[in-house]
């Protein structure tokens, strides 16, 4: 009963406070147009479940039967039911009409990001378009942009994809004449990017290539330049990266910008956080965001951030992966980072709704923690509410933002 009550009041309290989302993939204005339950459905992670809805009664009962205790489905529900005035859970009978309360609801211009501002509580987005990397969706007050650096590591060659699709060299119409020419031009481009409002870089390279990255001569890295990713064998396509890889560190060194890192899920074999402890070691300027709490290696982690004072933990994505594993890294994070103000959070979405479900997970997490802490007496009432004003948003402010959104 008292941990209820503590709880409620510290629920109350986060209730009440501004978010900074620190990681999302929100979709440009003209994606909400013509917005569906379907639509939703295929661009949000439940679609990760790989269960097909099809488009009559029984296989979306089949569908609801398959996906209704995955934790993507569980927060993604609770948002609908409450954006959308539903009573109990989604059924096969309740689709048609929820999915036109949706299509009425964003018929006028502006409603998805009406629940960002005002539903949501952002006050800021750190904005991931790997379509457009770079971009802030024509909305500068709200996104703010990281540059998402995956495809340069495949420069070497215009027909080298990363698994977006993208290369450098058809996307910039680049031709650079020699590994040096496109070293330089990188060098270039990012300092742009920050000069054009790029609150950070991105590596989502998890999901390309093992994440750990070598330090390479630039005789080996040459070796792939300008070679057909069929004449190349496994070893020097890393090759190439690790040295771009390293290009971009010391930019990011030079220009002081944040490094976000996804770990964990992705390619899993290679993308374990402890992969980039070289990295983070030989950088200790850059400060490093560890994304999704490397799960499943959540306790990596912790322990990276325990040992360097560069490391900054993010829990985007976390609460929905898996709301119990990011209780326990949130109880953890607290204990062993070696300050509580690199600890942040973001959405890691494409759609407002699922944004919403992300919301409503994080503050269920962060308040049963700090409810948690409170009830056992590890600090009390006041120290709870102060961590959580710099989770939900002044440490992700000091973070990308310095005093621009104070």
């Amino acid at each position: 009963m008292r941990q209820e009550k503590s709880y409620r009041q510290i629920r109350n309290f986060v209730d009440t406070l501004p978010i900074f989302s620190t990681h999302e993939h929100h979709q440009q204005d003209e994606f909400f147009t013509d917005l569906s339950l379907d639509k939703i459905l295929l661009n949000s992670y439940v679609a990760w479940c790989n269960v097909p809805f099809g488009d009559t009664e029984k296989s979306r009962a089949e569908y609801l039967a398959k996906v209704r205790l995955n934790s993507y489905f569980v927060w993604l529900e609770k948002s609908l039911r409450e954006l959308y005035h539903v009573d109990g859970k989604i059924t096969a009978q309740s689709w048609d009409e929820l999915s036109n309360r949706i299509s009425t609801a964003h018929a006028g211009p502006g409603f998805h990001l009406d629940i960002l501002r005002n539903r949501c509580r952002y006050e800021a987005v750190v904005q991931d378009s790997y379509w457009d990397p770079g971009s802030d969706l024509g909305h500068p007050d709200l996104f703010k942009p990281n540059f998402r650096i995956n495809m340069l590591l495949f420069g070497y060659h215009e027909e080298a994809m990363d698994h977006n699709g993208n290369n450098p060299l058809q996307w910039y119409k680049l031709k650079p004449g020699s590994l040096d020419d496109y070293t330089e031009w990188i060098r270039w481009k990012i300092r742009q990017q920050k000069e054009a409002g790029c609150v950070a870089l991105k590596s989502a390279l998890a999901y390309d290539r093992m994440i750990r990255y070598e330090k390479v001569s630039r005789a080996d890295a040459g070796r792939a330049f300008g070679r057909h990713p069929d004449e190349l064998r496994t070893e020097e396509k890393l090759a190439f990266g690790d040295y771009i890889f390293h290009t971009i560190c010391d930019a990011a060194e030079e220009l002081d910008l944040p490094f976000q890192q996804h770990a964990g899920l992705g390619i899993i074999r290679g993308s374990n956080p402890m992969n980039l402890e070289p990295v983070i070691a030989r950088y200790p300027r850059i400060r490093f965001v560890l994304f999704h709490g490397g799960y499943p290696w959540f306790h990596e982690v912790g322990g990276l951030a325990h040992n360097y004072a560069n490391v900054y933990l993010d829990l985007c994505w976390l609460p929905l992966i898996s709301t119990t594993a990011a209780v326990s890294a949130l109880h953890e994070y607290i204990e062993v980072a070696q300050t509580s103000d690199r600890i942040t959070w973001g959405g890691d979405n494409w759609t407002s709704e699922e944004s919403y479900g992300a919301v409503l997970a994080f503050k269920y997490v962060t308040s049963l923690v700090l409810s948690q802490k409170v009830e056992s007496g590890y600090f009390d009432t006041e120290d709870a509410r102060v961590f959580a004003e710099g989770l939900f948003y002044r440490n992700a402010r000091a973070l990308y933002g310095g005093g621009a959104f104070l």
